[in-house]
């Protein structure tokens, strides 16, 4: 459920993501309002009063308690500091599920997600390139991957991990959301 979760905030941003590429590529504009900004792209406002202050002390991992040799208990922490916002946090406990298990394709795409959230679209395609090259048949991974490459302007690249996306199983939501892109590259 808590992946699910993630997954909606992504395509969430795919269609913002998609009407920026579109705006930028047909030379629109469109103007959005202050109160139609996704609460999802923010990181969400700490409880009490906003001080001016340092940010909010993020919990070493080795500081919580959650079993630092279980992947599938790393991964879910890993998906509460993503779906709150905590991009960094979510990115090394990513990094640390991979150690325990390195052909998890689901991590894979995950941390390639948190690294173009995080501002680092280079470390996203680079993440999200190994793991489609593990796992060929993870249509999500080419979906993260076209999503990401078309965000980054590589137009052709995009169509590609799309395509691959949507010929995988056309019929699933992942297939129907990389037709939807697609239909946005032209």
């Amino acid at each position: 459920m808590e992946r699910y979760k993630k997954w909606i905030i992504v395509v969430i941003a795919a269609l913002t993501g998609g009407i920026v590429a579109v705006s930028f590529m047909t030379g629109k504009s469109s103007r959005q309002e202050p109160a139609q900004v996704q609460p999802e792209e923010r990181s969400p406002v700490p409880p009490g009063p906003l001080l001016d202050s340092a940010p909010p002390r993020v919990t070493p991992l080795e500081e919580l308690d959650v079993d630092r040799s279980d992947p599938r208990a790393l991964a879910h922490l890993g998906d509460q500091y993503f779906e709150g916002g905590n991009y960094e946090q979510a990115i090394a406990i990513y990094r640390k599920v991979l150690e325990l298990d390195p052909a998890d394709a689901d991590t894979f795409n995950d941390l390639g997600l948190a690294y173009y959230y995080a501002g680092k679209p280079d470390l996203a395609v680079e993440t999200l390139e190994q793991g489609a090259q593990m796992a060929p048949a993870f249509q999500r991974i080419w979906l993260s991957l076209g999503f990401v490459r078309m965000n980054a302007g590589s137009r052709e690249d995009a169509k590609s991990a799309l395509s691959k996306a949507a010929e995988l199983d056309p019929n699933t939501d992942v297939g129907q959301e990389a037709k939807r892109l697609l239909g946005l590259l032209g």
